[in-house]
């Protein structure tokens, strides 16, 4: 009896694998399915390291390093319907990583109140899903998402701190990534490659900056939004029927947006001072439409190609524009161009054949100057 009582609370405390202490070292291996694993390494203990394996599916594996700091987390799982979950809670210095591979699968980080933090998820497979938060005053964290071979998968981050930084991967079609990042200073950057995904990026403080990729996209979408100071974003795509939206609400905000191929539509809306908007596009029947409202804004870009239109519409005082349509052979490109102050000045070029300039400048003081080069263009110029 005493034997059988033995290895009983032996395989207890296998599958529990609660340590309280420092320096601890703990480890779980389970093949098999609707299989649990659990380690606790907290309270205040240092130094700890957790590595949880599971083979199967419909597994679950936890492990909490709640306040413990320069401790780290490793948690593989393989097969589908896997549930894993992570927590470092008011912890400083430490690490999680996370590796699934297989379908449906579902994976949780968090790492609240601490800095210092490193957060590493990583899914292979189709239909998965991370969530990944870093947040309560988390700062100085670093935090990567990666969905490789994945369709209709979806990873969600939120940062709530100063100078965090985000990357995220995901390749293959029809994926979602959602980034919430509050507080200043914060770094994110994305790439997805593929069909029909989505990235939308929320930033709110000061000095923050991101930089979203979208490569071999087809009905892809970015939706970016920064509200705050000296914020900048980047944001490039590549492929056809591809959309951008973003906007930044403040002062001294920049934003760069690159796109290549064909029926794409980009919109920029900023609002506040000072702030600059940088733009291009490459292909066919492509459409860029910049709002800015304030005083001391800019816009600079241009599209090559066919069919292209730039839509620009600026209210406020001295803001300034610079646009062409320059490629040599292009033709039925439109610039329209509306400035509402006083002080405004406006610089517009088209080459080729059938092109098409509107401008409305209305108030004093302003200055315009249209170009074209080719036969058949039109260009219509109205001061009120």
């Amino acid at each position: 009896m005493k034997n059988i009582l033995l290895t009983a609370a032996i395989a207890m405390l296998a599958s529990v694998g609660q340590v309280i202490a420092d320096s601890n070292y703990g480890e779980q291996f389970q093949s098999g399915n609707s299989n649990k694993a659990d380690i606790s390494q907290v309270n205040a203990s240092t130094n700890n390291g957790a590595y949880q394996q599971q083979e199967g599916d419909n597994n679950r594996a936890t492990a909490d390093q709640s306040f413990s700091d320069h401790s780290y987390i490793e948690q593989t799982q393989v097969g589908n319907r896997n549930w894993v979950e992570t927590r470092q809670i008011n912890q400083q210095d430490s690490g999680a990583y996370t590796y699934q591979l297989g379908e449906g699968n579902l994976g949780v980080v968090q790492q609240w109140d601490g800095s210092g933090n490193i957060a590493y998820a990583h899914q292979e497979g189709s239909e998965n899903t991370i969530y990944l938060d870093q947040y309560a005053g988390a700062s100085d964290n670093h935090a990567e998402m990666w969905q490789v071979a994945s369709n209709d998968s979806t990873a969600s981050l939120a940062q709530d701190g100063d100078s965090n930084f985000f990357y995220s991967w995901q390749v293959l079609d029809s994926n979602t990534l959602y980034v919430n990042q509050v507080g200043n200073e914060n770094t994110g950057f994305l790439e997805q490659f593929g069909i029909e995904n989505a990235a939308n990026v929320f930033q709110a403080g000061d000095s923050n900056s991101f930089d979203v990729i979208q490569r071999a996209s087809h009905n892809s979408a970015v939706t970016l939004k920064q509200e705050g100071t000296e914020n900048f974003s980047r944001i490039w795509q590549g492929g056809h029927n591809n959309v951008v939206t973003a906007a930044q609400n403040g002062a001294d905000n920049f934003s760069f947006i690159q796109t290549f191929g064909d029926s794409n539509t980009t919109t920029l809306v900023q609002t506040g001072d000072v702030n600059m908007a940088d733009f291009s596009q490459w292909g066919e029947r492509n459409l860029a439409t910049i709002d800015q409202t304030g005083s001391g804004n800019s816009a600079f870009g241009g599209s090559e190609g066919v069919a292209n239109t730039i839509d620009i519409d600026q209210v406020g005082e001295l803001n300034l524009v610079e646009v062409g349509q320059y490629e040599l052979g292009s033709s039925d490109n439109m610039i329209v161009l509306s400035q509402n102050g006083i002080g405004h000045s406006a610089y517009l070029g088209q080459v080729g054949n059938d092109n098409t300039t509107f401008v409305t400048q209305t108030s004093a003081d302003n200055m315009v100057s249209v170009s074209q080069a080719g036969d058949s263009n039109v260009a219509t110029i109205s001061q009120n």
